[in-house]
């Protein structure tokens, strides 16, 4: 088996892999800024684990245009990691938080007051907690929409507006890759951002409630490696949105779980199909 990986950065993450995959053969380390298309790559699988959004989700489709598997695949990155994308498709099988879309400041103003203060705002990408606003009242509102509207990047003019889910100091991040739970993981923090990345603290979540639904959220999508981003909320639990270019070093440090093994072997198993 010989088996790509796409990166920006040699995070911890792409290191686990890597020592994974070469269980399995031979590995090639795919770092964006060198690899070049139109190619002859004599690769069976290519894991994509580029930071970028955008990146990840060309290089998928080049690779699949030359016949080569990725996970995760184009459409499962295209849809899981926009959020209004993933709401749209999650919101058919979980629990989702209240929401709307807008596309200019007038209507997004519109969005945001019928939702009702609190609330937050959210880029259709990223990661990490990024620009990502909540918003108390009606000034803070008008302020945020129009910095966002003043902005070069033409998908900030898409506003995409949750309503503020009060969570008990922490929210759930879970694993589902290939249909099978892996673990899952609470994030606490004293900020209403919880990210690992941010500062939040985790420790291991062991729920057999959190599990169903998170296997009920990765069928929302039906294939690929995803991590989902759960709330506890006064209706129940509610999925806030998918990743589908996890990082899982937090993960694997507290719960003890190998997911980059997992990543890998759900890899292998896609490419013999």
């Amino acid at each position: 088996m010989k088996i790509g990986i796409t990166y920006t950065i040699m995070r911890q993450e792409e290191k686990m892999l890597r020592e994974s995959a070469k269980e399995f053969g031979e590995v090639l380390m795919l770092p964006d800024r060198e690899t070049i298309f139109p190619e002859i790559f004599d690769l069976d699988v290519v894991i994509i684990r580029n930071v970028s959004h955008f990146k990840a989700l060309y290089m998928a489709k080049l690779f699949e245009e030359a016949g080569i598997i990725t996970v995760n695949p184009f459409n499962i990155i295209l849809e899981a990691g926009d959020k209004l994308f993933a709401t749209l498709k999650l919101s058919k099988k979980v629990p989702v938080p209240k929401w709307a879309a807008a596309f200019d400041k007038e209507s997004a103003l519109k969005a945001v007051e019928k939702l009702g203060y609190p609330v937050v705002t959210k880029p259709v990408f990223g990661s990490w907690g990024r620009m990502v606003s909540k918003i108390n009242d009606r000034d803070a509102a008008e302020a945020v929409i129009e910095h966002k509207s003043w902005m070069g990047n033409p998908l900030h003019k898409v506003y995409y507006i949750q309503e503020y889910v009060e969570k008990p100091g922490r929210d759930i991040r879970s694993h589902v890759i290939g249909g099978e739970f892996v673990t899952a993981i609470y994030r606490y923090s004293d900020h209403w951002v919880t990210n690992t990345a941010r500062g939040g603290k985790a420790i291991p979540c062991d729920d057999e409630e959190v599990k169903e639904i998170s296997i009920k959220a990765w069928e929302a999508f039906g294939e690929g490696a995803l991590a989902i981003d759960i709330f506890e909320s006064e209706r129940g639990l509610l999925v806030n949105e998918v990743n589908p270019a996890m990082e899982f070093k937090n993960v694997v440090r507290v719960t003890g779980v190998n997911v980059a093994q997992k990543i890998v072997e759900y890899a292998v198993e896609v490419a013999k199909k």
